[in-house]
């Protein structure tokens, strides 16, 4: 259960994009909760659009208005499929549902994981598959500022009180001692639908004709489990027995894993119709690979100009091929660099040329002996006499 602290407020007048649904069922004295997806505090935005992130996720915003309309009714189904989040959420979806007065079933089609566990611990009768997963563990939280000792002493004090909280919610709906529950949350405690009877975590098993399909991504940051996409990545003990998939093979599984269902032959329409929480899945797995392999190509091609950067004499070269109107990668801006040199290098020499035609040198004629006249005889006449000079002094004639 995590307690992040974000910055996901809902402006005013704006429209909340619900993924949970209520029905009531006109007629009878009954009525039906989904609850699918991430548990958080407001539906997440995009860090540098603010933009809502499409997904599912199951806020409080307006929950307590559709709770408001069924809150006479004496059956209540909550179909729940959570890796849960936002522990502060979690705790206040399960104490809206305990204030229901109807009795209150919950069916764990997938997981009931961290917050969604609390949740769960809501119904008066949880019941589950053989195939179903319930998980608890302790809180945990992201700090992005600087902390003093101080700080985490109080942080400290924090966790362990709403640690406590949960563990006593726990303990209300399977008898379990809190500092029990305390270590099998430290532990991180996985159980299947047979396991949480056993615990008292739930109450009813169910047949298996219908149990949730399960699939793990090779990485193990994504769990499929009955068609909806969830992000376990900061999870730490997660079965070794569940199968691996790969993210093309997840339109395959369809949004209750009752039927299975060939798309091969569906059209794009057909597909978005039938299975939006796949295609939405599919496309959310897109887009964050699309944009994780464009932040790392951006990274090496700066890189790139910064390991040269320092070789090319044109500072304006560098600054456009970073961030100018034709962004270009190292190889390129040596290239550019090189034709700018070769350029300034032929100017030189045509103009060069241009100033030794107008000076006239060209019309000069050369002269040998740099214009001095030939001394080759007078050159001669001293070497000749040096010998003669010499044989004298050894007796020699001359």
């Amino acid at each position: 259960m995590k307690i992040p602290k974000t910055n996901n407020d809902t402006k005013p007048g704006t429209t909340v994009q619900r993924f949970w649904n209520v029905i009531t069922n006109d007629g009878e004295d009954s009525a039906e909760i989904t609850m699918y997806g991430d548990v958080c505090e407001s539906q997440p935005r995009d860090f540098w659009t603010g933009e809502k992130l499409e997904g599912q996720y199951i806020t409080p915003e307006g929950f307590a208005e559709d709770l408001a309309t069924i809150k006479g009714k004496s059956k209540i189904t909550i179909k729940l499929n959570s890796c849960g989040g936002d522990l502060y959420t979690g705790i206040a979806i399960h104490n809206a549902l305990k204030g229901l007065t109807g009795h209150k079933t919950v069916i764990v089609e997938g997981i009931a994981a961290s917050a969604a566990s609390v949740i769960a611990c809501a119904g008066d009768d949880v019941q589950v598959y053989p195939g179903s997963l319930v998980m608890i563990h302790g809180v945990a939280g992201l700090f992005f500022d600087y902390m003093t000792l101080g700080d985490l002493k109080k942080a400290v004090k924090a966790f362990d009180a709403d640690e406590r909280a949960v563990a006593e919610i726990y303990k209300a709906k399977t008898g379990i001692e809190v500092e029990t529950l305390r270590n099998m949350m430290t532990n991180e405690t996985w159980m299947t639908g047979s396991q949480a009877i056993e615990k008292g975590f739930a109450d009813t098993l169910l047949g298996s004709g219908n149990e949730p399909k399960m699939q793990m991504s090779a990485d193990k940051r994504v769990m499929m489990v009955a068609g909806v996409r969830h992000d376990v990545h900061a999870f730490r003990n997660i079965p070794g027995n569940i199968p691996i998939f790969n993210e093309t093979d997840a339109a395959s599984v369809t949004a209750g894993n009752k039927n299975k269902t060939e798309v091969t032959n569906m059209t794009e329409k057909e597909l978005r119709e039938q299975y939006p929480d796949i295609v939405a899945s599919i496309e959310k797995t897109a887009a964050d690979n699309a944009r994780t392999e464009a932040t790392a190509a951006e990274r090496a091609r700066l890189k790139g100009i910064e390991s040269i950067e320092a070789q090319i004499g044109d500072k304006r070269l560098v600054q456009n091929a970073k961030y100018g109107d034709t962004p270009c990668d190292a190889a390129q801006l040596a290239l550019a660099a090189m034709q700018a040199q070769s350029k300034l290098g032929s100017a030189f020499l045509q103009k060069m040329e241009a100033d030794s035609s107008a000076s006239g040198a060209d019309e000069v004629a050369g002269k040998p002996n740099g214009g001095n006249a030939d001394d080759g005889d007078e050159t001669a006449a001293v070497v000749a006499n040096a010998v003669k000079a010499y044989q004298k002094t050894k007796g020699g004639k001359a």
